[in-house]
């Protein structure tokens, strides 16, 4: 039986495009324009899904939303329509909305959104079933509300968390990629702190909440996850040898004991039997917390750990390719490695992968009017220049001869056209000077991504896709025919 989902709109075109993006993949799509009075039609729980028209429903969806919540609907309610400032969408998810969607996301959110929806109302359903349990009747309808609404914050944060961080291979700023999932609503600590390290390097980085803090505090909080690492994973580590960083502005280091550090929590970041790093919280007024959040704490950790260990994994296979001997770069076994295991994550977490191929022009010319050496300069400055205009999370390959490639992690072809337009930039901004000669240099680039290929092609299929561009815009000297 096909799974029904409800549009509330006055506007044919959303029944449109609902159809076409749902219809397409086995929802029976049934739509009602905004009355007055559509209680009995919420009411029917056959819906799987509701998609209503927040533009213009208004404060009205929220009367909606108690109504279905009532009757412990097992319909999701998602909202979609013009876009909203942060404090809106938040004030719109924390009524019991599953999720909002801009309108120019429509096409490319809509059908996730309403796959996660469904799955999300079916845990909280399990969680109301079991409460209902162990409460009395009258307590259980006032309490059913507020743990309802506590679960449905801690579930959106940890889908936003998941979607954040989960397969985040640059951990350079991990902190505050957590605190803008929404750490705080949930947690809300005084203090949280991360212990880990990226390829040799270890770090520490903390977020306070509070405006004062006692510098002996943070010390021993640093000392404590240090120590705690070392006996559960044997593995000594000098607070000298770490990176701080502290991700609050305005603190105030002083003298006075500002935080309790009796109740401090510290967690490891375990995966399959190994542990990756640390995870502490100091709670505000030495609050005890209760089983739920500490199980919710535990969940943190579990998806911190994957996160971790797969941007490890990241840089290990970075260090561990054999780089090129000319350009210091990474060279084409590196490409190899690289380009299958990003190609794989993309396809089966459903994110966006990204490759672009550059090419000298006449670069023979070089050579042979300004000798091998001049070449070799060319390609070492070259390879140079790409390495400073790429993020942190990009890597630049010497694919041969006088080819590079930039593969982009969790990128799509529109932000790889924005970064080329900046490789562009740098490049022709460089000075390449042989011998007092200044020397010319002019790039052609292909642009190829994940979201433009067929279910049954491959990472070869995406290399030859940027590499017949590329050959296409040096044969036009067209810049479009790179990115077509």
């Amino acid at each position: 039986m096909k799974e029904k989902v409800l549009v509330i709109s006055n506007r044919a075109k959303d029944e449109n495009l609902f159809k076409q993006i749902l219809g397409s993949k086995g929802f029976d799509i049934v739509t009602t324009p905004i009355l007055e009075r559509i209680e009995d039609i919420l009411s029917n729980d056959n819906f799987g899904a509701i998609l209503a028209d927040y533009d213009q429903a208004g404060d009205l969806a929220y009367s909606w939303i108690n109504l279905l919540q009532e009757k412990r609907s097992q319909s999701c309610v998602i909202l979609y329509g013009e876009n909203k400032k942060a404090e809106k969408i938040s004030e719109i998810l924390q009524s019991g909305v599953y999720g909002f969607i801009s309108r120019t996301n429509i096409s490319k959110r809509l059908y996730e959104t309403v796959l996660g929806g469904m799955e999300n109302r079916k845990a909280f359903i399990e969680i109301l079933g079991m409460m209902n349990t162990l409460k009395n009747v009258n307590e259980s309808i006032e309490r059913e509300k507020e743990d309802l609404r506590k679960k449905n914050q801690e579930l959106s944060f940890i889908n936003r968390l998941t979607t954040e961080v989960a397969y985040d291979l640059n951990w350079s700023l991990i902190l505050p990629r957590i605190l803008n999932a929404g750490f705080l609503d949930v947690m809300n600590p005084a203090l949280l702190g991360m212990f880990y390290r990226i390829g040799s390097k270890w770090n520490i980085a903390f977020h306070l909440s509070e405006k004062e803090i006692n510098k002996k505090i943070i010390d021993r909080l640093k000392k404590d996850m240090i120590n705690k690492f070392f006996s559960i994973s044997g593995e000594k580590v000098s607070i000298k040898d770490t990176d701080f960083h502290l991700y609050s502005s305005g603190i105030k280091i002083s003298s006075a004991d500002t935080i309790p550090f009796s109740k401090q929590i510290i967690m490891p970041l375990s995966l399959a039997g190994s542990t990756l790093g640390m995870l502490a919280i100091l709670p505000k007024n030495n609050e005890k917390l209760s089983d739920g959040k500490m199980e919710l704490l535990t969940t943190i950790s579990n998806i911190l750990a994957m996160s971790l260990k797969n941007a490890q994994e990241y840089q290990r296979l970075k260090e561990m390719t054999v780089k090129d001997g000319l350009t210091g770069i990474l060279n084409r076994k590196g490409f190899q490695n690289f380009i299958q295991k990003e190609f794989h994550r993309a396809k089966r977490y459903h994110r966006p992968l990204s490759l672009i191929m550059i090419d000298v022009d006449n670069f023979k010319k070089i050579n042979d009017s300004l000798g091998h050496l001049a070449g070799d300069l060319v390609l070492q400055q070259l390879a140079g220049c790409l390495k400073r205009s790429i993020r942190q999370a990009d890597i630049v390959f010497r694919y041969g001869g006088d080819e590079f490639v930039i593969l982009l992690p969790d990128t799509d072809i529109e932000q790889a056209k924005m970064l080329l337009k900046r490789v562009l930039s740098d490049v022709k901004k460089h000075t390449f000077e042989w011998e007092s000669n200044q020397i010319n240099v002019k790039i052609s680039c292909g642009i190829s991504a994940t979201g433009e290929l067929e279910s049954h092609e491959d990472e070869k299929d995406l290399i030859t896709k940027a590499d017949t561009r590329l050959y296409s815009a040096k044969r036009t000297q067209d810049l479009k025919y790179c990115m077509a």
